[in-house]
């Protein structure tokens, strides 16, 4: 056991001192991952309406997260990986959200120095409690909705000249599914956010 203890320390130490040699000798990265910071008021709506970001149907209620994200997969201007975040979601009452799923893009619209890049992340969401309309609507339910699908259509923005930072707006959307989880729309937050590629 000592033995085999002995070898594993030497292969880590092996291991870090080459990592950085390895590293200057490959192609720089290509921005396969990233972390974003994101916020913005709940709906009193549905899922649709949340589009409608001009009307007024705004709750007092606020969410603010933080994310990461990974693409593994590109195919031409397509692209896929995984995303994880964690986010509060603060008012009258104070709730925790922790998420994850899959995220699709596109990179093929640019005009000039700008690209828009839409994409979509789908997985499931959990939260420590309800807020809001979904309160209300968990209520009408009849039981807690902790664990829901999660869904987020996003646009997002950057510039040629700092490619590695961009801008987004998306939908952080909570629900049943259609009935597969729970028969409920939970929660709709209308956010912005900022994006650091790596």
């Amino acid at each position: 056991m000592l033995l085999f203890a002995r070898a594993a320390l030497a292969l880590g130490m092996a291991t870090l001192c080459l990592t950085p040699a390895a590293q200057a000798q490959s192609e720089p990265q290509s921005q396969d991952q990233n972390v974003f910071v994101m916020g913005g008021p709940f709906t009193t709506g549905y899922f649709g309406d949340a589009f409608f970001f001009w009307d007024d149907h705004y709750e007092s209620n606020f969410f603010a997260g933080i994310g990461y994200q990974h693409f593994f997969h590109h195919y031409e201007s397509f692209k896929l990986g995984v995303e994880a975040g964690i986010g509060l979601r603060q008012g009258a009452q104070t709730s925790a959200e922790l998420w994850g799923g899959l995220v699709a893009g596109l990179t093929e619209f640019s005009f000039g120095d700008i690209t828009i890049t839409p994409s979509i992340t789908a997985g499931l969401s959990v939260v420590t409690d309800t807020i809001g309309v979904e309160t209300d609507r968990a209520d009408k339910l009849g039981r807690d909705v902790p664990i829901l699908y999660y869904l987020a259509p996003e646009i997002a923005i950057s510039h040629a000249a700092h490619p590695e930072w961009e801008t987004f707006a998306r939908i952080q959307h909570r629900s049943g599914g259609f009935g597969t989880i729970a028969d409920i729309d939970g929660s709709n937050a209308a956010v912005i956010g900022l994006r650091f590629k790596f």
